[in-house]
């Protein structure tokens, strides 16, 4: 099975400099730096990596880490 959290924070480190301990389960992605410009990119690079895709309502600067861990977690299931 895919540590889905392990690599969703990678990507965020990696592709939106998020700082690793900022990312925590409850915190919103606007919260880790992720505006709605880089929530479109970050949609792609989850459809790329996962295989998941999401839609408006799925993904948005509202949206915390563990609806979407939640969310791909499920769609990759």
């Amino acid at each position: 099975m895919t540590d889905v959290a392990g690599e969703l924070s990678a990507i965020l480190v990696d592709s939106f400099d998020v700082v690793c301990g900022d990312i925590i389960a409850h915190r919103t992605l606007e919260e880790l730096g992720v505006d709605s410009v880089a929530a479109v990119e970050l949609a792609d690079i989850i459809r790329e990596k996962f295989d998941v895709a999401l839609d408006d309502e799925e993904l948005t600067t509202g949206t915390t880490m563990e609806q979407l861990i939640s969310t791909i977690a499920d769609g990759t299931s």
